[in-house]
């Protein structure tokens, strides 16, 4: 069904996770002190009897065999290989119903066990016994959900893109392939012709599309190939940017233990010093392969409280030769590039678990393709931290309603409302629109005014139908930049257009972040975001949206946010500059009937564990109809009760609109477009303002050389195409920006004058 893989097992054994020469690292890692409770932990394990199997107070199976096997290969200890012979021959018989939710992972887990076990211990099977085996083998391949031969589900989302594939069904294939070559071939044909081509399409982005949950449990799964295929002596399948998708748990950690939400998410119940422990292997496994110091840091080396699951293969693949390096030594700011689109900036780092340190995280999120599955409809979105989850990501994948394809979760929790972007309301947008489908299900589609569902819902199948046309493409990155200081940036900046993430009721959308690091303790940072947002009719409503867990209080313009309880302190200050004043409703949603609401219906899910699913947020609309609004909300973190909110104050030109504030002056195009003509910029102190030295921030400049005048001094700057942006200091009165050639042509006419 798949082309052959390019690469088989060896005709040696053991070769299933290790190979004889890897035999002597391993029997010399046992010593290692950060492996002493680990291995304690294996040598219980391969003690137990066959007959001790199912007792409350032994091991799983799996774990038993396993170790048992462990235990011969490395010392050549008979009685503990026939242990693993027995208690696998025992095993592999088990019953299971197909039919039961997830029974695959425990289908799957028991195969790879045995099959350790078959090529381990090759040589104490007999031919009957392995002729048992492979028939059991084969039996249980087959009610694995990916059907076998494994064609079902697609090769990018799914349960087949879990471990029964790329793990179990691959390391059974490589254990039996000199009797029966089958498993592998059709498994790694198909890993090799679809699977692989769809990763390396993600990977240098350093982002898994399918968030916080089920991303990184996906990305283990894709480890082990990779560990799996180069211990069998095939090298590794996958592009080396594997090893950045790591980073992203890195970054979108909180101060508090947990992590910026993203897609179908129920971090929030873990407690905080739990939660990192459900990635522990996925850093020993990505660290010790490509020897990424980081992935080693302290915090994420959790041994001895490391789950049973895991710790046969946290022996197996962790290298004590890579030495520890902190995460502090890290840049506070990251960009994941295409296909993800997506910026995080730190003010600082947290090695421990601190509720009231004073580090601040800001998630900008452009998303420029919809894999769907557990990905949410959120191009475009923000998240804010500060001493408390301030600017959230609603909902939750818990609760009374909050599991897969409950109300919950397809009608508020996937969707655009749930999350800080812009909804553009079009009452008739269900008649073209009346279904979402996935797999085989079917259910009326709700309006929500947000994006759209690629495929009706459904996910790509391979790589080819994700870029076959534009139907998956939701966004695209149109600049990015950080800096002066590339470790501890000042000023951190994306921008995209987001036009193809909605129906043709949206004409264009594009958005602008800019975090600002003020690395100031009363207020640490800054977020800016403007839209220009063109919608198709100008009587379709805009919606420019901003949820909290705690219910928001407005005073003309400016909303607060705040994070007081469970011992959280933070509060952001969001000011609405545009609309101005006169033009803007800024509209409270939510309480105990409207928690969830969308237009009309409350999606209630009951969850009382935690709070940050959110009960809140704020609608920010134009009263006049119009084709093109644009918004520019401020957003300033603080802590409650502590020194007040810096100014903010709108500055406009002809062409430009932005803010300042904290001695800052940030400008945006108003048209969304790179401007290349000449640009002046007024600035003077406001009422009670000192007139001061400025940073000044423009975005959205043609790239090339621009000339800039300010204070009776001309210099030249350089405007990078990824960028589109000048960032200048020490300024103290107006600017005036004039590109080079139009600077050239003023001087060729002041030139015939003379």
């Amino acid at each position: 069904m798949y082309p052959k893989p390019p690469v088989e097992p060896l005709k040696e054994h053991p070769r299933l996770l290790l190979r004889s020469g890897d035999l002597p690292a391993l029997r010399e890692k046992r010593s290692k002190p950060e492996m002493k409770a680990i291995w304690q932990r294996l040598e219980f394990f391969g003690r137990t009897e066959p007959d001790e199997i199912g007792s409350f107070d032994k091991p799983d199976a799996a774990y038993a065999m396993e170790a048992a096997a462990l235990l011969y290969v490395l010392d050549g200890d008979r009685d503990a290989g026939i242990r693993a012979r027995a208690i696998a021959l025992r095993c592999i018989r088990k019953a299971f119903n197909p039919n039961y939710q997830d029974i695959s992972r425990s289908i799957g887990r028991l195969m790879l066990a045995a099959a350790v076990v078959y090529d381990w211990c090759y040589k104490l099977l007999s031919d009957e016994d392995r002729q048992f085996m492979l028939g059991h083998f084969r039996r249980l391949a087959g009610l694995l959900e990916c059907g076998y031969p494994p064609t079902k589900e697609g090769a990018i989302v799914g349960h087949t893109s879990e471990w029964m594939l790329m793990r179990d069904l691959i390391g059974t294939g490589i254990a039996i392939y000199d009797e029966d070559p089958e498993m592998y071939d059709v498994a790694a044909g198909r890993f090799y012709a679809e699977m692989v081509p769809a990763r390396n399409f993600f990977y240098p982005s350093g982002w898994h599309h399918q968030g916080d949950n089920y991303g990184s449990y996906r990305y283990q799964a894709e480890l082990y190939a990779t560990w799996i295929i180069a211990r069998m002596g095939g090298g590794n399948p996958f592009d080396a940017s594997q090893e950045q998708v790591g980073y992203q748990w890195i970054y979108t950690r909180r101060p508090d233990g947990k992590l910026l939400r993203d897609g179908d998410s129920d971090n929030p119940l873990y407690a905080e010093d739990r939660y990192v422990q459900l990635f522990p292997l996925a850093y020993l496994m990505a660290g010790s392969y490509y020897g990424n110091p980081y992935f080693h840091d302290q915090q994420f080396r959790e041994f001895v409280t490391m789950p049973d699951m895991y710790a046969f293969h946290a022996f197996l693949f962790y290298d004590p030769a890579v030495t520890p390096k902190s995460i502090k030594e890290l840049p506070l700011t990251r960009y994941f590039g295409s296909p993800a689109g997506i910026m995080i900036a730190r003010t600082g780092w947290d090695e421990g678990i601190d509720k009231s340190s004073p580090t601040v995280v800001a998630e900008m999120r452009i998303g420029e393709y919809q894999f769907n599955n557990h990905q949410h409809l959120d191009a475009g979105a923000f998240q804010l931290y500060y001493k408390g989850y301030l600017a959230i990501d609603s909902g939750i994948y818990k609760g009374s309603s909050g599991k897969y394809h409950s109300p919950h979760n397809k009608y508020y929790f996937k969707r655009t409302i749930a999350h800080n972007s812009v909804l553009v309301y079009d009452p008739d947008e269900l008649s073209r629109y009346p279904y979402v489908k996935d797999g085989g299900l079917v259910w009326p589609n709700v309006n929500d005014g947000g994006q759209r569902w690629p495929n009706e819902g459904r996910p790509p199948r391979t790589l080819d139908d994700l870029l076959d046309g534009e139907l998956f493409r939701r966004g695209k990155v149109l600049a990015h930049a950080f800096g002066p200081d590339a470790a501890q940036p000042d000023f951190s900046y994306l921008k995209g257009d987001l036009t193809a993430a909605y129906s043709d009721k949206m004409r264009q959308f594009r958005r602008s972040f800019l975090f600002l690091n003020f690395k100031n303790d009363d207020v640490p940072a800054a977020l800016l975001v403007f839209d220009r947002v063109v919608s198709a009719k100008p009587e379709f409503k805009k919606f420019w949206l901003l949820h909290s867990v705690e219910e928001p209080v407005t005073e003309g313009g400016r909303t607060f946010l705040s994070r007081s309880e469970d011992g959280y302190g933070g509060l952001l200050v969001n000011d609405t500059l545009l609309p101005p004043p006169g033009d803007a409703e800024i509209a409270k949603v939510g309480g105990p009937d409207k928690a969830f609401w969308v237009f009309g219906t409350n999606y209630v899910n009951d969850f009382p564990e935690t709070k940050e699913q959110g009960a809140w947020r704020i609608e920010v609309s134009p009263r006049e109809s119009s084709e093109e609004d644009l918004f520019l909300n401020v957003m300033q973190v603080k802590d409650r009760g502590g020194a007040e909110p810096l100014a903010v104050a709108k500055v406009e030109t002809e062409e430009l609109v932005g803010a300042k504030i904290g001695g800052w002056v940030v400008l945006f195009a108003k048209s969304g477009e790179a401007l290349n003509r000449e640009q002046y910029i007024p600035l003077y102190a406001e009422a009670g303002e000192e007139a001061g030295s400025w940073s000044c921030f423009v975005a959205d400049l043609a790239p090339g050389v621009w000339t800039v005048e300010t204070g009776g001094t001309s210099e030249a700057h350089t405007v990078t195409e990824a960028g589109g942006t000048l960032h200048l200091t020490g300024i103290s009165g107006s600017v005036r920006l004039v590109p080079l050639e139009v600077a050239a042509a003023d001087g060729k006419e002041q030139t015939a004058n003379r």
